[in-house]
């Protein structure tokens, strides 16, 4: 009988569930008196049931009499009960099947082509029409979840970070097992397997994707930070091509507001071995500022998809130009040559100062700077008057000068401190009054030069001969004539003869050799005829040649590789034109903008000497698309003094603002502002071919296994035992829904039997 109560009363508050579960022993307990008024309630019920129905003289039959009593009774019997204010206490005993997570991997690379559908569509497939989810269902109690929001989102997914944050849920009983239906594309840097040691429960997983796909893949591209207007510009691009051969065709094109211009194509071959190949792409730049540019690989037949053949870019065109100052100490071809180089180079403001006979120099370039003062007030003089006349210029080069030149006016010291501290560029050329010949040892430019200035008893090279780069040269940027390193070295390999120049023993430790020549040796090795080196802020170059003219004039092709290598040299030597401006504008450090990867910008403040500016304070400020809006505050950087620097990782694509208010000594203002495209992540789609060993060493590392997707029947999950789970449930019979409807049902049910009757 008490079980019979207990299981109403659960009924009655509406708990359906528990009916069928194992009850323990219920506790029942009343208000004070209610007790006794509800037995005491019971008696005095019958008793009015029965003088009501049993003496009635209406002609009512016995059935009807009975219903009627009935009715009465129980509407009087749920009446007594809503006043003795009965609880109901149970304990429910529960038998739990064991809790599995079934984690479907939804980030971007699951949107890619599966068959006829894509991966993350033959996954929801296999759970529901291939009956996977309904065998599971019938073992364990399955929590389904995804492991992140929606591949929709362009953000691409750390799986390890996600696979821990979905185990680490809430959940009403511990983990029994983890089943986890990916592709395995871990983008962490991270082995997958290190999840294990972090993880409640063992893991088994499910792969899912094409073993043997085949694509083109635009893996990376390489894009100068910066360049000069109407520069020849090279991009590289990376690509991969697994499981293809042929021909594929890059191109490239300008966007501006929203459209495309195509400026650039290129050819390549493919390597269905998937090894990295690289295209280079040239075009000139034409306007100032930020530009914006996108590289495409026309798809090719038969690659799985083309979400992985573009990467857009940013490209910035600096307007200024290059201020070079050729110092020489009598008229020569290389001077001349040099001049007429750098005069075509639309990048360089060139300005000279030659020597003439009489010991008068004669100045040519421009005379007035843009703030009208002189660029050099006495160039009769020979050389800069001042540390700020010498300022002025990014790159010095020093051609046949004697020592006493730079003895005079401690221009030794100002020569220094240009490059060390401002940051300016130093060339140095062969001659016969220079280095050793000139009696340079123990100068402070000898202390500066990439070379060891020591005499010996050959000071001269007299003969013809090639000049040879090394291998180290064949890839410094002074040496680039060809953007292809096959074509560069046979570039190298066809130029003229030069004629001689100064006998050098060896370079000093962490130079960089250039040039050596062919046949002579030194007891350090190939007797080096150029180097280059940094040196404080800026650069040196050092050369024991004056004859490269001979490379123009000379020449048998119709490339210029003279004036080629001279526009090489003059801009590895100039500093960054972004870092040399006492108002140094926003720079973007990484040209290659997308979702989820780190973006930095920056801006160099230095005073009007050059010397860093580091008690400033810059308050960046990101305005996103949809409103989204990022504060920081940035000081200093140690490392790099002077440079004022934030780092984000934007989190959506579109355009983003980015603005740096800087406050200096003084409490001077000044914005800076600037605009850029973030790109959707391409992370993902780089990995086309599922990771099938990551997978693996997951599951081994855990204690699960591993199969594919198409093999799911095979899959044998760890048994666990069942649980029970023991629930205390407590009923407030007196305010029970389910009494209250009963109560009302009774008592509207007589009035109606009654009506029917003639009673009512």
């Amino acid at each position: 009988m008490t079980a019979l109560l207990t299981r109403l009363a659960l009924l009655s508050d509406g708990s359906w569930s528990l009916l069928a579960e194992r009850l323990g022993v219920a506790e029942w307990t009343f208000a004070p008196g209610g007790k006794t008024l509800l037995l005491a309630g019971l008696a005095l019920a019958l008793v009015l049931v029965a003088v009501c129905y049993y003496r009635t003289t209406e002609g009512l039959t016995l059935r009807s009499r009975l219903a009627l009593g009935a009715l009465r009774f129980v509407s009087l019997v749920l009446l007594l009960t809503l006043l003795s204010g009965a609880v109901c206490s149970v304990d429910v005993f529960r038998t739990q099947r064991p809790e599995l997570l079934l984690l479907v991997d939804n980030s971007p690379s699951m949107t890619l082509p599966d068959g006829s559908t894509n991966r993350l569509a033959t996954v929801e497939q296999t759970l529901s029409q291939g009956g996977l989810l309904r065998r599971l269902e019938s073992q364990f109690n399955v929590r389904v979840q995804h492991t992140g929001p929606a591949p929709s989102s362009a953000a691409p997914q750390d799986l390890a970070r996600s696979l821990i944050h979905a185990a680490a849920q809430p959940s009403p009983q511990p983990l029994a097992h983890i089943l986890l239906v990916s592709d395995g594309v871990q983008l962490s840097g991270e082995r997958l397997a290190r999840a294990a040691a972090e993880l409640p429960a063992s893991v088994s997983s499910l792969v899912v994707g094409q073993t043997n796909a085949r694509d083109v893949i635009l893996e990376n591209l390489s894009v100068p930070p910066f360049v000069y207007a109407k520069d020849r510009v090279l991009i590289s691009a990376e690509l991969r091509s697994p499981g293809l051969s042929g021909e594929a065709t890059l191109r490239l094109a300008s966007l501006r507001a929203g459209a495309e211009k195509e400026i650039a194509t290129a050819k390549i071959t493919l390597a269905p071995g998937g090894e990295p190949l690289v295209a280079r792409l040239e075009f000139p730049a034409t306007d100032f500022g930020l530009q914006r540019f996108i590289v495409r690989v026309e798809p090719v037949s038969g690659e799985l998809t083309a979400l992985n053949n573009a990467a857009a870019f940013h490209l910035d065109v600096r307007p200024e130009k290059i201020r070079v100052l050729f110092v020489e100490g009598e008229p020569s071809w290389e001077y001349r040559y040099a001049r007429q180089a750098l005069l075509a180079d639309p990048a360089v403001e060139f300005h000279g100062l030659v020597r003439l006979p009489g010991d008068e120099w004669f100045y040519q370039g421009p005379t007035n700077r843009p703030d009208a003062k002189p660029v050099l007030r006495a160039p009769r003089d020979g050389f800069p008057a001042t540390p700020a006349e010498l300022n002025h210029f990014d790159v010095l080069i020093l051609g046949d000068l004697e020592r006493k030149v730079f003895e005079q006016a401690r221009r030794f010291e100002q020569v220094e401190a240009f490059v060390r501290q401002r940051g300016g560029g130093l060339a140095t050329l062969g001659g016969m009054k220079v280095y050793a010949a000139g009696n340079y040892e123990g100068t402070l430019l000898a202390q500066m030069l990439p070379v060891e200035v020591v005499r010996e008893k050959t000071m001269q090279l007299i003969n013809r001969f090639n000049v040879q780069p090394t291998s180290q040269g064949l890839v410094h940027p002074v040496l680039q004539l060809e953007g292809d390193p096959v074509k560069n070295e046979q570039a190298w390999a066809a130029l003229p003869w030069v004629e001689g120049g100064n006998a050098w023993r060896a370079l000093k430790p962490g130079a960089t050799p250039l040039l050596l020549h062919p046949t002579l040796r030194t007891p350090a090795g190939p007797r080096p005829v150029a180097a280059a080196w940094p040196y404080g802020a800026g650069r040196i170059y050092s050369t024991a040649l004056d004859g490269t003219w001979h490379w123009r004039l000379a020449r048998k092709g119709d490339a210029d590789y003279h004036q080629r290598f001279w526009g090489l040299l003059i801009r590895w030597l100039a500093n960054d034109p972004r870092l040399s401006q006492p108002a140094a504008p926003l720079m973007l450090d990484d040209p290659l903008l997308e979702v989820g990867k780190l973006a930095g910008f920056s801006v160099n403040l230095r005073d009007p000497d050059g010397n860093p500016v580091t008690d400033a304070a810059v308050e960046f400020t990101v305005e996103a698309p949809a409103g989204e809006r990022l504060l920081a505050r940035a000081a200093s950087d140690p490392a790099a003094p002077g440079r004022y620097a934030l780092r984000y990782t934007p989190s959506q694509p579109g355009d983003h603002t980015i603005k740096a208010v800087i406050t200096g000594p003084g409490d001077q203002h000044r914005e800076q502002q600037l605009t850029c495209t973030v790109s959707p992540s391409r992370a993902e789609f780089r990995h086309i071919v599922p990771d099938t060993t990551a997978l693996a060493e997951l599951a081994a590392a855990s204690g699960g296994t591993s199969l594919p997707l198409a093999k799911h029947a095979e899959l044998k999950l760890p048994t666990a035992p069942s649980s029970i789970a023991v629930q205390r449930v407590v009923v407030n019979v007196w305010q029970a829904p389910g009494v209250l409807l009963l109560l009302l049902t009774c008592l509207c049910a007589e009035w109606l039997l009654r009506k029917r009757r003639g009673l009512a």
